[in-house]
């Protein structure tokens, strides 16, 4: 496994702070926002449940898969190694992709323009930080590439 470098170290904290002052902020739009709907549908209000739920579901499971090595940085976890089973078997991000169906989600619960903006920020961000992430772990694993190649990114069908 190659190191990663220092400039690299100090990137990968940045995004971890990053992303989690936007959730905070995600989450705070979500309780305090206006709620000046942009249309009303019981039927879309429905699918923002199951997608919401199959988010949480989706983060639970890799997780788990984790284990010892999950961490908010997008940096290989020092000592970790490349996990290629459970979720991670199909998909390379499935925490980032558990987290865009939750925003997305809760924007079909509550289709405001805050909720939507900030849910289009949390997706943008997250799609930079599985870039960075990406680099990394081709950086790290040698194996990574054959894996990036067999799975798929951030959502099912995209390599």
């Amino acid at each position: 496994m190659t190191s990663v470098g220092e400039s690299d170290l100090r990137t990968s904290k940045r995004y971890a702070l990053a992303q989690s002052l936007l959730l905070i902020v995600f989450a705070v739009v979500v309780f305090i926002a206006p709620k000046d709907y942009l249309f009303r549908s019981a039927v879309v209000s429905i699918a923002g449940n199951i997608l919401g739920g199959m988010g949480a579901l989706l983060i639970l499971f890799a997780a788990v898969t984790l284990r010892r090595v999950i961490q908010v940085a997008p940096e290989p976890k020092a000592g970790g190694e490349l996990i290629q089973d459970g979720v991670y078997k199909y998909l390379r991000h499935p925490i980032y992709t558990g987290i865009m169906s939750c925003v997305i989600g809760l924007f079909l619960r509550t289709p405001t323009i805050w909720i939507g903006i900030a849910s289009f920020a949390v997706i943008v961000f997250l799609f930079f930080k599985a870039r960075l992430e990406e680099k990394l772990l081709l950086s790290a694993y040698p194996g990574y590439a054959d894996y990036r190649r067999r799975t798929w990114g951030l959502f099912p069908g995209v390599r």
